[in-house]
C-alpha cells in the first residue's frame, strides 16, 4: 500500500496512464523469456497485466516482481591483478549512495530525489557529463513495474515523467532500443531475491559488457552501463556504473 502511494503520486503528477506502467511488466517479462534463472518470463500484454488482482490500487499483481530465492557473487580485484587475470576486464567506473528520510510523508513521493543523487556521485566519478548519451545498458531496480520508470528518471535517463513515453516508442527495448533497460528482464521477470537484486543488476552489466549474454545481448558493442538498487522505505538509492 505505502508503494501504492507512490505509484499514485507519479502518475497524478504527470498524467501517467495504468497501460503506460503496465507496459514495463511487458517489456521485462518478454526479455525475461531468455535469461536461464527466470521465474515469470512470458509473453504476455498490457491487458493482461491489468486484469490481474488489484492489491492496492494503483498496483496490481503484476506490476509486482515475485519474491524470490537467489543469489548472486562478483570477483573484485586491483587493476593490476585484473589485467593479470583476464584480457577482458570490467571496470567498477563510479559509486554512488543516498540516504533520504525515512519521514516519506514529509517528501513529494513523484520523483526520486535519492536516486538522483547517487546517480550524480557515481556519474562524476565516472567522468560521465551526458548520462543518456554516454550509458549504454541500463539495470534498473524495478522491483514494481513503476519504480522501472521512475527510477530511469531519477538516474537522469529520462526527464521527468519522460520514462513512460520513451519506454512506449521503443527507447529501452532491448534489441532496438538507443538505451535498452532492463535486458536481462529484471526483477518483473526473473525474480526479486532482495538482497541479492542488486547483486543481480551488476551480473547482468559483467555479461552484457563482455558480450557473454547469449540471447539477451544487447546489441551494438554496449561499452558502459549503470546499475541502480533501492530499498527501505522509497528512500535508499546505489548506484554503480560499470565500464570497460
Amino acid at each position: 500500500w505505502i508503494f501504492a502511494l507512490e505509484m499514485n503520486r507519479y502518475m497524478t503528477k504527470h498524467g501517467i496512464t495504468l497501460e503506460e506502467i503496465a507496459a514495463a511488466s511487458v517489456k521485462n517479462k518478454k526479455n525475461a523469456m531468455d535469461h536461464p534463472s527466470a521465474q515469470l518470463g512470458r509473453e504476455t500484454t498490457v491487458e493482461e497485466i491489468l486484469k490481474s488482482e488489484v492489491l492496492a490500487w494503483p498496483v496490481h499483481r503484476e506490476m509486482v516482481s515475485p519474491t524470490s530465492d537467489g543469489a548472486g557473487a562478483v570477483i573484485l580485484a586491483s587493476e593490476e591483478a585484473a589485467k593479470r587475470l583476464t584480457d577482458k576486464p570490467v571496470w567498477i567506473d563510479g559509486v554512488g549512495s543516498c540516504l533520504d528520510s525515512a519521514y516519506w510523508t514529509n517528501r513529494d513521493l513523484y520523483y526520486p530525489k535519492y536516486v538522483e543523487y547517487a546517480a550524480r556521485a557515481a556519474y562524476d566519478m565516472a567522468g560521465i557529463k551526458e548520462p543518456q548519451k554516454e550509458i549504454h545498458i541500463a539495470e534498473p531496480y524495478d522491483p514494481f513495474a513503476y519504480k522501472e520508470l521512475h527510477h530511469l528518471e531519477g538516474l537522469m535517463l529520462a526527464e521527468k515523467g519522460q520514462a513512460p513515453k520513451l519506454l512506449a516508442d521503443g527507447f529501452f527495448d532491448r534489441a532496438t532500443g538507443q538505451l535498452p533497460s532492463c535486458p536481462s528482464g529484471g526483477l518483473l521477470g526473473v525474480g526479486n531475491p532482495i538482497a541479492a537484486a542488486g547483486i543481480m543488476k551488476i551480473c547482468e552489466l559483467f555479461w552484457q559488457l563482455r558480450g557473454e549474454a547469449g540471447k539477451r545481448q544487447v546489441p551494438g558493442n554496449p561499452r558502459k552501463g549503470v546499475a541502480q538498487a533501492w530499498g527501505d522505505l522509497m528512500q535508499v538509492g546505489t548506484v554503480v556504473v560499470m565500464g570497460r
